[in-house]
């Protein structure tokens, strides 16, 4: 009895639902009764052009490479006790340039992700 009860519920879970639309939908899903015929949306534009893509990679791998560039000096200032004043120079233009590149990643990310 019991084989024949989960046998019967197996079948009923298996079937699949049916719903048969009405006329009105029937309608209005096959488009008939428009006044105007159905207009094709344009596509979108791609939201960066391939300048501006291949811009934002350059600028991450060169962000990548400064912050190398930054580690690599701030380990030699520390094997040295302190950075030298041509090592602090060229942390500053690191820090500047890293900046710069950091608002042209945020700018071009913002405008590809609207």
């Amino acid at each position: 009895m019991k084989s024949v009860l989960v046998l019967a519920a197996a079948i009923v879970m298996a079937m699949p639902a049916v719903s048969v639309p009405t006329v009105a939908d029937a309608q209005v899903l096959t488009g008939r009764g428009r006044a105007t015929p159905m207009r094709r949306a344009r596509p979108a534009p791609p939201r960066l052009t391939e300048a501006e893509e291949d811009r934002l990679w350059d600028a991450q791998s060169e962000v990548g490479t400064i912050d190398d560039r930054v580690a690599e000096l701030q380990a030699a200032g520390q094997a040295q006790g302190g950075l030298t004043p041509e090592q602090q120079a060229q942390l500053n233009a690191h820090a500047a340039r890293r900046t710069e590149l950091q608002t042209i990643i945020t700018r071009l990310e913002a405008k590809r992700d609207r």
